[in-house]
């Protein structure tokens, strides 16, 4: 009997955890649309992260909150992110989005607890983990981008 009930709850939360899977084309949906580009939107993220950074190095928790606000509710560009990749790359593209989506937020919160907890030295670690993401993203796929644009992409 314990084995069956085993079973089921990991069927259930496995069935939940496939469930909660979402596209790139969910992700977006989700988000509110501005009229930025993807590269105003990667300034701006950017620009968080610079946010964060300075505030952890001077321990001030208002610009380490505005650099986690934006990237958790950051908005998505008037294009749908992908179509600045090369056809042949935007399904991997698409994935990435997603993952990293996640992983943001992931690095974000372990960053806004340590502040809350006024771990500095915690706060400065994880928000080199945010770095990292930021980084392997744009060695995976910046060189692929294709930079002959139709006007207002």
């Amino acid at each position: 009997m314990k084995k069956i009930c085993t079973f089921a709850i990991l069927t259930t939360l496995a069935t939940s955890i496939v469930a909660k899977e979402k596209s790139a084309e969910d992700l977006v949906q989700t988000m509110k649309k501005e009229d930025i580009t993807y590269a105003q939107l990667m300034s701006g993220m950017g620009m968080a992260y610079d946010n964060i950074q300075k505030g952890v190095l001077s321990m001030n928790k208002l610009l380490v909150d505005r650099g986690i606000d934006f990237i958790r509710t950051h908005p998505a560009p008037k294009q749908n992110p992908w179509l600045i990749m090369e056809e042949k790359d935007r399904e991997g593209f698409k994935t990435f989005l997603v993952e990293f989506d996640a992983k943001m937020d992931e690095d974000v919160a372990i960053i806004e607890k340590a502040v809350q907890d006024k771990d500095w030295f915690g706060a400065y670690e994880a928000s080199h983990e945010l770095g990292t993401s930021c980084i392997a993203c744009h060695l995976s796929y910046k060189n692929n981008v294709k930079y002959l644009m139709q006007k207002g992409i």
